[in-house]
């Protein structure tokens, strides 16, 4: 009984250590982030095109009514958010492990004592952290629509949960193609065609007759899962869609940055 006790402890021992690792990595990517002018810049970019958006939408939406202001407002507000990380996050990861790799610091960074998978959790939580950010100042839609009496609030913490998921998952596309090269405009462009792919194949379904075909390819994309979320509806497939797309991205750098030490 008292080897067990302690084969547990070894255990939580090792567990913590590991996600203390993780913590330090995030709180120094965090702070060269947080220094860095490039966030300030596309924090002002992300708030200048989606405070126009919000404005068009609400003033196009004569009548002020949870019914008017959300398939008005609320929906496609938050879908064209969503297409404008697909924009920003490229930008913010591709420096994840390109510059790393410029820099010479990479292999540095490999030899600590930080393992593989500390080294990628730690850049994926602090780049979605950064992106948390920047998705942040939308907040304050939410103060303009209390004002307008709304009080469909169910699918406005959805959709914020869709966005998330969404976020994480662009996340982990970015510093997957990031840890292929180092030159941070190439893995931007590479992070960017991934991720606009799967908005064009959305858009090829609909010339597909086969249904069978065409929602298995549906299946595949994003903005597919995302739609549910921005219903007011959670969708426990598309809960596993996201885990399986941010795990496989992951697992695709590790195999990258294993790839170096052959």
């Amino acid at each position: 009984e008292q080897f067990s006790e302690f084969n547990e402890w070894g255990k939580n021992m090792k567990i913590n250590i590991f996600f203390r690792g993780i913590k330090i990595l995030v709180l120094k990517e965090l702070s060269d982030t947080f220094f860095s002018p490039l966030l300030y810049v596309l924090s002002a970019l992300f708030s200048f095109i989606s405070g126009w958006q919000f404005f068009n939408y609400l003033m196009k939406s004569k009548v002020a009514t949870t019914s008017t202001l959300t398939p008005a407002v609320v929906e496609p507000l938050f879908g064209n958010i969503n297409m404008i990380f697909i924009f920003l996050i490229p930008l913010l990861t591709m420096n994840s492990f390109a510059a790393e790799k410029k820099n010479g610091t990479l292999d540095l960074l490999l030899r600590s004592k930080l393992s593989e998978w500390q080294v990628i959790l730690g850049k994926f939580f602090s780049q979605t952290i950064v992106a948390l950010f920047l998705l942040s100042f939308s907040l304050i839609f939410l103060g303009v629509l209390v004002t307008a009496n709304f009080s469909d609030w169910n699918v406005v913490w959805t959709t914020y949960l869709g966005l998330i998921f969404s976020i994480m998952t662009y996340v982990a596309v970015g510093i997957f193609t990031s840890s292929l090269t180092e030159n941070g405009l190439i893995a931007s462009l590479l992070s960017f065609c991934l991720l606009i792919s799967t908005m064009i194949l959305v858009l090829s379904t609909n010339a597909i007759e086969n249904q069978f075909v065409s929602e298995m390819i549906q299946y595949t994309t994003i903005p597919f899962h995302y739609y549910p979320f921005s219903k007011g509806v959670i969708r426990s497939y598309s809960l596993v869609y996201f885990a399986s797309v941010i795990g496989f991205f992951l697992m695709l750098t590790w195999r990258s940055l294993e790839r170096r030490k052959w």
